[in-house]
């Protein structure tokens, strides 16, 4: 988008004519695909409550939302089909590559809302004092930078203040790239109105409490039209996996109250017809009798008949029997476990904490309750550094083997993880790669054709097993056909 950036001019407002008004913004995604699993901009929304609790009036323009029913009469009957469980396509509009892409052989693309109809509905806003903008994969930072040009050419010389996951693992490329007037690290809340002071000069100066329960919860009910919702009962990892930024992200490890938890998903499934809920806990599981299973037991009391999800990778060792049947009966129906790798000595290094023999016991107690296994998919981890071949077919063979489907993740480096620096340390990328280059779907590719060809294989492997566990076939079991794919795996294996 080619955005004609202008001068900044003196921030001034009339602090007594208005009550101060504040335009949250989630972008576009850019990428190579991208797909709606109930995702809204939960920093945001948490913020837009704080902000209206003491007096700011708040304007939200989620370009994500595929339920808004202006853009649903943009966007014509072709993205008006959903799919299971309320999830779907984002409409998509293909763009140039970036030119740290230009060798990737697929169309890149914005996806969300198109263009002209960001435009009219900012057009059609009321100026606002400041604008918050939100950003989460740092590889999706073209997308924020085009946003903010954007939001200048309409509301020009109010100040755009950049926050989110890329603003905190990236703020000095964010400051230098997206070019907002404030980068904020961290926990919005917390640092929100000292940042706009610097603006609005009678913006109150609270103490912002750190249990989450004394702060108010998201605010949903700025959506014209409420489908699907994401709940967070905690915030941060008490773990430190190796491939994970979720402690540089949040401050330490907190959590809701089951009860407050409860009464949420109460008055959006009672008042706002919501049927969708998806657990994005890092540690949902984590000291299960004081949290999550009291939870459950809240949900199945007060009769919410709606479903639940769980996109982030559940613990399977602490799914025991109680657990499991408690799940079923709450209406949980997308289970996501989490397994990385079968090899040991990764498994450790990782800090990983789920083994083949957990994930085994977890799939045989879920089953026990009533969970069909070709209902539960367990993530396997592919092209971390220096991993071998070997490594990642047999953590697939050993998911397959349980009758459950194999859902791939492929690396990405993120910035300040052990992972990170070991692909350094490797010189599998350079210090000063472009972050583009850490999209997972691009990462692979960097590393050669070679490795680009294998991981394409290993989708494809993925897809024949996860073909075969739906048709109730064994593939490790059925001698015939566990030689034919033996065979496969050894064309695999000559790639190396």
């Amino acid at each position: 988008m080619n955005f004609q950036p202008l001068k900044f001019s003196k921030f001034s407002f009339d602090f007594h004519t208005h009550k101060h008004r504040i335009l949250l913004v989630n972008p576009w995604i850019y990428d190579f695909a991208a797909y709606d699993f109930w995702i809204k901009p939960l920093g945001l929304l948490y913020l837009a409550s704080l902000l209206r609790q003491y007096g700011f009036e708040v304007i939200l323009l989620d370009c994500l939302d595929r339920f808004d029913p202006e853009y649903l009469a943009f966007v014509g009957p072709r993205y008006q089909k959903q799919k299971r469980f309320h999830t779907g396509k984002f409409y998509r509009e293909v763009i140039p590559k970036p030119f740290p892409l230009r060798h990737i052989p697929r169309q890149y693309g914005r996806y969300g809302w198109p263009v002209e109809l960001v435009q009219r509905k900012l057009r059609q806003m009321p100026q606002p004092d400041a604008i918050l903008v939100t950003s989460v994969m740092t590889y999706w930072y073209p997308a924020a930078r085009d946003m903010v040009q954007l939001l200048r050419s309409i509301f020009p010389g109010v100040p755009i203040i950049l926050g989110g996951i890329y603003a905190t693992l990236c703020p000095e490329h964010a400051e230098r790239v997206v070019q907002p007037d404030v980068v904020v690290s961290g926990e919005g809340e917390v640092s929100i109105f000292q940042v706009l002071r610097q603006f609005i000069p009678d913006v109150p100066l609270p103490k912002i409490a750190d249990g989450l329960d004394a702060r108010p919860n998201a605010a949903y009910d700025l959506y014209p039209q409420l489908v699907t919702m994401p709940i967070l009962t905690s915030r941060g990892c008490p773990y430190r996996c190796s491939f994970c930024a979720s402690f540089l992200v949040a401050k330490g490890y907190r959590r809701r109250s089951p009860e407050k938890v409860v009464d949420e998903i109460e008055y959006y499934y009672r008042h706002h017809g919501v049927r969708n809920f998806a657990f994005y806990d890092d540690a949902l599981l984590l000291r299960k009798h004081k949290h999550i299973i009291p939870i459950l037991e809240g949900i199945i009391s007060r009769k919410i008949r709606a479903n639940f999800h769980t996109p982030n990778g559940l613990h399977a060792r602490e799914i025991d029997v109680e657990l499991a049947d408690k799940m079923f009966r709450a209406g949980v129906k997308t289970i996501h476990l989490s397994f990385e790798t079968a090899n040991p000595q990764r498994l450790q290094d990782m800090n990983s904490k789920v083994t083949p023999d957990d994930l085994r016991m977890a799939t045989e107690n879920l089953e026990q309750v009533g969970f069909q296994r070709k209902r539960i998919e367990a993530y396997v981890l592919v092209g971390l550094p220096g991993q071998l071949l070997e490594e990642m077919v047999e953590s697939m063979l050993a998911v397959h083997r349980l009758g459950i489907k194999i859902r791939l993740s492929e690396f990405s480096p993120i910035p300040g993880t052990r992972e990170w620096e070991r692909a350094l340390q490797l010189e599998e990328m350079p210090e000063d790669a472009d972050l583009l280059l850490t999209n997972n779907s691009v990462y692979a590719i960097n590393q050669g054709t070679e490795k680009f060809r294998l991981i394409e294989q290993l989708r494809f492997l993925s897809r024949i097993l996860n073909q075969a566990v739906d048709l109730g076939i064994n593939l490790a079991n059925d001698s015939a056909l566990a030689q034919s794919i033996n065979r496969g795996i050894n064309q695999l294996l000559k790639l190396k």
